[in-house]
């Protein structure tokens, strides 16, 4: 007897719990912060945006492609059957 009573005590307050949690997330006070919140960060983002530093582009000419290939002084002699020898 006691059992049930505590489980359809449980039961209830899970019901009551959820039902709050539900009805609080879904009012409209809570709509409005989420839009305020939304727009404040947007406005945030907005006037990071605008005090960005714009840099100047002093890349040009600066890399030399090195392919490795043009110079053959570094040719070395590679031979498989060598590493069987030792």
């Amino acid at each position: 007897m006691i059992k049930n009573i505590l489980s359809v005590l449980t039961f209830l307050f899970f019901i009551s719990f959820l039902f709050f949690v539900v009805n609080i997330y879904f009012s409209e006070s809570q709509k409005k912060k989420i839009l305020k919140n939304r727009e404040f960060t947007l406005e945030k983002i907005q006037n990071n945006i605008r005090n960005l530093p714009i840099l100047v582009n002093d890349t040009n000419n600066v890399i030399k492609f090195n392919s490795g290939y043009e110079d053959e002084t570094y040719k070395t002699e590679r031979n498989f059957w060598k590493l069987f020898k030792k």
